[in-house]
């Protein structure tokens, strides 16, 4: 969040001499006008000056911009207007370079106002909707009386060579019932310095005209102005348009209808009184109130007003579905006004959000070379979402059940898609018909029984199956890779009980069927034909994948998967009787012992991890990220000391499923700028890391640290002096890793808006963990637990 403001609009006059239909102060939701005095007096624009001279020393800022609004600000007349203008000038100029502005609906604005201007260097931007039916469709006296004639008399003042130098542009509010061709003629010939598009305040309990009648017909309709304004070698700066590509270059884009760069603004009322923008006029009655005024608040202390913070900390209010998007950094999530909807406020996208992804997509599109060409072009992907709130519950630490399985179902919607979507099988060699016939079959399994072939796919190995063999960044396609997917059309075929003959491509004398096992041929052929008999029963030679169930944990445990190997896990293969026993103890302790003492981590565990994969040794990290961005997710690797229960196992599996649990996050969220991609310090590492790594063990660490927090208040545990001493030391070490790796990434710059926001969840989370019951103050140990 910004600490300052720079920007400033004084509603200097109440009134207004037109009686405009989309009029934000007059016809909306917020009435307060009918309340306040009709002009603001010379004494309020004298404290004002205070209060921003003030902030001004205070900050060091350059430059502030001042715009005198209303109603319509001309009704002050030119003798108050003038004491008001010379107030401000007086109070700042000796101070901070002051940018003054007036916007004006034009109708009154004459020489003497502009000589008025002129003297003072005031700035003038006059609002106008285009040609006179365009602009009359709103812009009316109160008996119905066009306004556009004395607009363009208005206008050609400003054109006259001694006042050019005031004309500041042209404002226009958009209609889509108008022609926009029409519009944007009729604003060109009127030789604007500039031109701005603003989109006609609503929210989504009062949408805009025509909300919803396509896709995006606003951003439809601008499209249009901007092929034409593209056309035309673009002969005016349009600050819609302008505003869109710097944010899509990472640069602020000045406008706080779009872009992440918070744009500080705060308004003064003709009371004196501190408000937020007044474009929130529009979401209730009261909405634009602070309860501040310019003789009871400075500047510093209505920057801590809760409004003021939601409206300038960029991504940390933006709704879950607008972390998602892929254009965030470029619309901003839109106007925070926009985004109202009564039952749930501003956390909601913007009831704009189509249009403005189709206007993000279409500017950064003709950017880059890459545009539609045409009306309809330019369509974005459709995108999954989590359930409300589940994004900040993963941030906080633990996440919930309902954000689980709804990450699990993006997985499968990745997985199917991948699949639907694969290299198809060439050539005539036995793997190559085995992938063409397992293909086919799996195709014709999906369609009838859709359950079956699900369940198969939500396997975590058939994710990394499809990823690494199917995926557009895959590095290469072995034929016997391409042939697993007999191995799938098998296995959906035997949980949908349907008979069928297969050829399966041969490992090591076996045949797999992903989450159900393996079967042992004879010969030495590249495949051998499996016959599935329905009804699930197994075939000859089968060697079943092993299930735990128990009331804290339900897993099969693979030690035959052909995909379950890689990113650092040297798997065990086929466990001994005795081997199996230890795990299905170690695993079932484990479980009991989460549940018991963080079930908040155990619930979602529960439903999300799927398989667990037995390790001769803890997983291999060398800081590159690899081990950390294990795309299997619902599964964890995890080793036992020589095959005996005395390793961790209930902070491995904590751990692990962290692990997974972010890395699906970062498959729907864009955590990081391009940034990301350079390496950062942080401070547990010999040497600098991917930042996608340290991400992995700062989330890790914060779990960790609530597990032996909790370990620590445990009776069993602290019956022994030894182990409390070992519980409290194993906190103090996850709880500072955590706060020193939180600190290092937000300093690290790397942040996407999904990532910021995620990271000020977990500094949240470690902030809450210090502040819990006090510790005895213990040594740091030197290594993990």
């Amino acid at each position: 969040m910004r600490s300052l403001i720079d920007q400033f609009v004084l509603k200097v006059h109440g009134g207004c001499d037109l009686a405009c239909d989309h009029c934000y102060v007059y016809e909306h939701a917020d009435q307060s006008w009918r309340d306040k005095p009709r002009a603001m007096t010379p004494a309020i624009a004298a404290q004002v000056g205070r209060r921003i001279a003030e902030h001004a020393q205070t900050h060091r800022l350059p430059t502030v911009r001042i715009t005198l609004h209303g109603g319509e600000p001309l009704l002050l007349g030119i003798s108050r207007l003038r004491d008001i203008i010379e107030t401000l000038r007086g109070a700042l100029d000796d101070t901070v370079r002051v940018s003054l502005h007036v916007q004006t609906n034009g109708v009154t604005l004459n020489e003497r106002f502009c000589r008025l201007f002129d003297e003072h260097g005031v700035q003038v931007g006059v609002s106008l909707d285009g040609d006179r039916s365009s602009n009359d469709r709103h812009r009316r006296y109160a008996n119905g009386r066009s306004s556009h004639a004395q607009v363009l008399r208005a206008l050609a003042l400003l054109r006259r060579p001694e006042f050019h130098h005031l004309y500041g542009g042209i404002l226009c509010t958009v209609d889509i019932a108008n022609d926009p061709i029409a519009v944007y003629e009729a604003l060109l010939e009127e030789s604007p310095p500039r031109l701005d598009f603003l989109l006609p305040h609503a929210t989504w309990d009062s949408p805009p005209p025509g909300h919803g009648s396509t896709p995006a017909p606003y951003g439809a309709w601008l499209r249009r102005i901007h092929s034409r304004w593209l056309t035309d070698g673009r002969p005016v700066p349009i600050r819609l348009f302008d505003a869109l590509v710097a944010a899509s270059r990472g640069q602020p884009s000045g406008s706080e209808a779009v872009g992440l760069r918070p744009v500080a603004l705060a308004v003064v009322d003709t009371d004196g009184s501190w408000e937020q923008v007044d474009s929130l006029k529009t979401a209730y009655a009261g909405a634009p109130a602070t309860g501040m005024t310019v003789f009871t608040h400075s500047l510093d202390r209505l920057m801590g007003h809760p409004g003021m913070v939601a409206r300038n900390e960029g991504h940390t209010n933006l709704c879950t579905t607008c972390l998602a998007c892929p254009v965030v950094h470029i619309c901003g999530g839109g106007l925070y006004t926009h985004r109202y909807r009564r039952e749930n406020g501003f956390d909601n996208p913007s009831v704009y959000c189509a249009d403005l992804a189709f206007l993000a997509h279409e500017v950064t599109a003709v950017r880059s070379g890459t545009g539609s060409g045409s009306p309809s072009g330019g369509h974005l992907p459709a995108m999954h979402h989590l359930p409300k709130g589940a994004f900040d519950a993963f941030a906080a630490g633990a996440g919930t059940v309902e954000g689980t399985k709804a990450l699990q179902h993006v997985q499968l919607s990745m997985t199917r898609a991948l699949i639907a979507g694969g290299a198809q099988p060439e050539g005539r060699s036995d793997l190559a018909v085995a992938a063409a016939l397992g293909r086919d079959l799996l195709i014709e399994l999906d369609g009838r029984h859709p359950a079956a072939t699900a369940e198969v796919f939500r396997h975590p190995f058939v994710q990394t199956w499809a990823v690494r063999c199917l995926g557009a960044d895959s590095s290469s396609r072995r034929e016997q890779d391409l042939a697993h997917i007999a191995g799938l059309a098998a296995a959906a075929a035997w949980r949908a009980g349907v008979t069928t003959r297969l050829p399966l491509p041969v490992r090591a004398g076996l045949v797999h069927l992903p989450g159900l096992g393996a079967s042992r041929v004879a010969g030495d052929g590249a495949t051998a034909v499996l016959s599935i008999e329905g009804a699930g029963r197994p075939p000859s030679g089968w060697i079943e994948i092993r299930q735990l169930t128990s009331a804290s944990l339900s897993v099969t445990i693979d030690d035959l998967d052909t995909f379950r190997v890689g990113h650092g896990w040297t798997a065990w293969d086929r466990l001994s009787p005795l081997q199996w026993e230890a795990w299905r103890l170690a695993l079932s302790q484990a479980g009991d012992e989460l549940s018991r003492l963080v079930p908040e981590y155990a619930e979602p565990l529960r439903a999300g991890l799927r398989t667990i994969v037995p390790l001769r040794a803890a997983p291999v990290d060398h800081g590159t990220g690899a081990y950390g961005t294990q795309r299997a997710f619902g599964a964890a690797g995890v080793a036992l000391s020589d095959g005996a229960a005395d390793t961790d196992i209930a902070a491995a599996l904590l751990r692990e499923f962290q692990r997974t649990k972010l890395t699906a996050l970062m498959d729907m969220y864009e955590f990081f700028t391009v940034a990301g991609s350079s390496p950062v310090r942080v401070p547990h590492r010999v040497g600098p890391v991917q930042v996608r790594q340290a991400f992995h063990d700062l989330y890790a660490h914060v779990s960790l640290a609530d597990l032996w927090q909790a370990r620590s208040a445990d009776r069993p545990v602290r019956a022994a002096h030894d182990r409390t001493i070992e519980a409290v030391a194993a906190f103090r070490h996850h709880h500072e890793q955590a706060d020193l790796i939180v600190d290092a990434l937000a300093a690290a710059g790397a942040l996407a808006p999904a990532g910021a926001r995620f990271a000020t969840g977990l500094r949240a989370a470690i902030d809450r963990l210090a502040g819990r019951s006090p510790l005895p103050s213990l040594p740091c140990p030197r290594s993990t637990p």
